[in-house]
């Protein structure tokens, strides 16, 4: 018999809590009913329609927008930013673009938006979370701007190029962008309801945290909840429903669009989310017709820079490919002591690591954690023993730690 699970269970182990009665995908912009009608066109053709509808879809969203506005972008070494940069720039004069990044220096996101920036002459504004001050009341102050359980952490760092910026600007986010295009899709579409609900949960589970019984009666819960019928969609996959339905709706998009700031979700926009989903599975497969369209639409973005990125290029070569596998295995290694070093990968810090060390970062979650017990939701001896064995390097409990501090923040501001 599947045990019962309780909502801040799930919250801890998947870092959201999705709403499986109110589950639907008509905020997808959707229409088209099936992909097979053209799944019969060539390469080339998805490719060269491709690039008609990602310029008319930004020249659209450009034209809707207040003309006196700014525009903010995120910008990072990634797909997503860089094709809503190649539309602003054709759209828009320099002078109204305002590239914002924050991270590590020395990171691949945070050096090559550095790079971006400099070579189309944008005004370019920095946050080095490496000299953020976390504090407890500016986390609580985040945790209120948020609808739906997400990582408190994460989103506060969203919300401070927004704070920074204020209300008067338009914000463009790539939301969407990397799902649209076949990110992380299975080479075979699942069949089975039950495999792809298990692949979906397993995306980025909290690690250490729950065992397999747990793990099974969550699968069970969604399996028998998920609205089937309310999402199925001839041109979808089960794992494109999932993701769309759950971990796209109630984890990404309430971290990367800020409550309360105009934002531009160019992805979501009905011409370009029509002509994704209703492109032939085998295309959208490791970002083929997604990198493709993009390459083709803004060479001189695709191919920045010329010298090897190790997969940040729109097309990167095999060797590249392997050693960006190589030194994500090598990663534990670099990053074990030092809470300011980061792989070259990360846009963060190095979270594990700081939670391991003295600083403010360390004090803000100690202190929710604190908090957190005096309303007897755990036992203490748990909350006690995870952050020790952290602390101590006998797991990682990173990603626990984070969503219990989270939990905290999220109860004190209504949100839980």
């Amino acid at each position: 018999m599947k045990r019962t699970i309780s909502d801040i269970e799930i919250y801890l182990y998947l870092s959201y809590l999705p709403k499986l009665s109110e589950v639907n995908l008509d905020w997808l912009n959707n229409d088209c009913p099936s992909r097979s009608s053209k799944s019969i066109e060539s390469r080339s053709w998805w490719i060269k329609e491709g690039v008609k509808t990602l310029k008319q879809t930004m020249a659209d969203e450009v034209a809707s927008a207040d003309p006196k506005a700014d525009h903010i972008l995120l910008l990072s070494g990634g797909l997503d930013s860089r094709a809503i940069l190649g539309g602003l720039l054709e759209n828009l004069p320099t002078s109204k673009i305002i590239a914002a990044t924050y991270g590590i220096p020395g990171a691949w996101d945070y050096e090559y938006a550095k790079l971006l920036a400099q070579k189309f002459g944008l005004r370019h504004e920095f946050f080095n979370l490496l000299n953020e001050k976390w504090d407890v009341d500016s986390l609580a102050k985040a945790a209120t701007r948020l609808h739906t359980p997400i990582s408190v952490h994460q989103s506060y760092i969203r919300q401070k190029i927004n704070n920074y910026f204020g209300q008067d600007c338009i914000y463009w986010s790539g939301f969407l962008g990397d799902a649209l295009g076949g990110y992380h899709l299975p080479r075979i579409p699942n069949k089975d309801k039950r495999v792809a609900v298990k692949r979906q949960i397993e995306t980025e589970p909290t690690l250490h945290y729950q065992d397999k019984d747990f793990e099974d009666s969550l699968v069970e819960k969604i399996l028998n909840e998920f609205p089937w019928e309310r999402t199925q969609q001839e041109n979808l996959s089960i794992d494109q429903i999932l993701n769309f339905g759950l971990r796209q709706r109630y984890l990404l998009q309430p971290i990367v669009v800020v409550n309360g700031f105009n934002f531009k979700t160019p992805f979501l926009n009905r011409i370009w989310s029509n002509f994704m989903l209703n492109a032939p599975y085998a295309l959208l497969l490791e970002q083929y017709l997604y990198k493709s369209i993009l390459r083709e639409s803004y060479k001189s973005l695709a191919n920045f820079p010329s010298e090897s990125g190790a997969g940040m290029r729109f097309y990167a070569s095999k060797p590249e490919m392997i050693l960006g596998k190589i030194i994500s295995k090598i990663k534990p290694y670099i990053v074990r002591k030092d809470p300011y070093l980061s792989h070259p990968r990360t846009n963060y810090i190095n979270w594990a690591e700081s939670l391991r060390h003295k600083g403010s970062f360390q004090d803000t979650i100690f202190a929710t954690l604190q908090d957190l017990k005096k309303r007897a939701i755990f036992d203490n001896k748990d909350l006690d023993a995870w952050w020790q064995d952290h602390i101590t390097r006998k797991m990682d409990y990173t990603t626990l730690l984070m969503n219990l501090s989270s939990l905290e923040l999220l109860l004190k501001a209504g949100v839980m």
